[in-house]
């Protein structure tokens, strides 16, 4: 939007008035040049009028102008000139014709210079275009580094601390200390660290707009069954189950890795942010939205309503107060929403604070495939 100072804004600005007094003063000289006699040559001054129309930006009140203004030339000489005197000689006509002349050239050499301006104006909105661009370059690498060294602080601690714990029962045997915990911990909190890494990569590949899809058929049940499985020993170190629920077998053509890496997302931070219960993964087809619903759900801590519009925002921080804020949901879900949105679908989340939460990717109904003809063999 241009501000006060733009060439834009005041361009806008001196539009109207410059429009105007062009008018009047053409107005003015044809007016006076028809009340004058012929000898004095008002006509000498008609080219005024252009160069202030120029002021207003419009061609088409430019070339109005000067129509009128050549058309007034000749219309003045024609009136006043005495019976009998015209020639193409006469030294009256050839003023005339000079002052015809003249406005056409000035004519020609405003509509140049708004040519010019108009070239002028259009470099600094580009300008003006690449600064913003530029400036939010900058926020965007602001807000990622203040997520970065969030999401990366808290490993990197624990990292220290348990491998000095460690250090100090290797040299001190005497010391009690559970060895195999602390490199369990120590292990989990390493792949974290390589987790924030790998979203880092992952967001500087959407910036350089260079992802593309490797689409494949493959059964979505199935890819929701494998991600359950692989988080299995995660949720039952915290006492979780981790059900799936699939009431048929769905096949759809889309990227399969980027699709699972959407999915482990959500299961791991439904895994992370519950203390007690269940997290259920399932997928159907909803004929009435015509979509392939992937949904996570969980009876974890929930979102805030502050916190639930802005939750897939890149680089969004949750509300300090909330609960979860202590762990961070990190740049996994921004990712998660590029990817979806990559694959033409989109992602939802209905939360309550004490109530879970309840992910839904949407994938179009132009994503289901059949399945392959061996299998359909098979299963017949």
């Amino acid at each position: 939007m241009p501000t006060r100072d733009s060439p834009q804004f005041l361009k806008g600005r001196r539009l109207p008035y410059a429009a105007a007094l062009a008018l009047l003063l053409a107005a003015v000289e044809i007016f006076v040049d028809f009340d004058t006699w012929i000898e004095l040559d008002v006509a000498i001054v008609y080219g005024l009028p252009l160069v202030v129309a120029g002021g207003a930006g419009n061609r088409r009140l430019l070339w109005g102008l000067t129509a009128a203004l050549v058309f007034s030339t000749f219309a003045v000489y024609v009136l006043q000139v005495p019976p009998g005197r015209f020639s193409l000689h006469e030294p009256l006509f050839l003023n005339r014709v000079l002052c015809a002349l003249t406005v056409v050239l000035t004519a020609l050499l405003v509509y140049v210079l708004m040519l010019a301006m108009d070239k002028l104006d259009q470099q600094n909105e580009e300008l003006e275009q690449r600064r913003a661009d530029a400036e939010a370059a900058s926020r965007r690498k602001t807000r990622l580094l203040a997520a970065v060294s969030h999401d990366m602080s808290t490993p990197l601690t624990t990292i220290n601390v348990m491998a000095e714990l460690i250090r100090r029962a290797a040299e001190d045997r005497a010391l009690p200390a559970d060895i195999a915990g602390l490199a369990r911990t120590l292990h989990a909190n390493a792949v974290s660290l390589a987790e924030v890494l790998s979203d880092i990569l992952d967001l500087s590949v959407f910036e350089t707009g260079q992802v593309g899809l490797h689409e494949t058929v493959f059964a979505l049940d199935a890819l929701l069954a494998e991600e359950c499985r692989a988080l299995e020993p995660l949720a039952a170190a915290k006492g979780l189950d981790v059900a799936l629920e699939v009431e048929r077998p769905i096949w759809v053509r889309a990227d399969r890795v980027k699709l699972a890496r959407v999915v482990r997302n959500l299961l791991n931070n439904a895994i992370k942010f519950t203390a007690a219960g269940r997290v259920t993964a399932g997928c159907a087809l909803d004929p009435a939205e015509h979509v392939v619903k992937i949904r996570i759900a969980d009876t974890g801590v929930g979102i805030g309503p502050g916190d639930v519009g802005r939750i897939f925002d890149d680089y969004a921080r949750l509300d300090s107060r909330s609960p979860q804020n202590a762990s961070g949901w990190g740049l996994g879900l921004p990712i998660c929403r590029r990817l979806v949105e990559l694959m033409e679908g989109n992602i939802s989340v209905e939360s309550a604070p004490g109530h879970g939460s309840v992910f839904t990717v949407r994938l179009p109904a132009s994503r289901l495939a059949q399945a392959p003809a061996a299998l359909q063999r098979t299963s017949a």
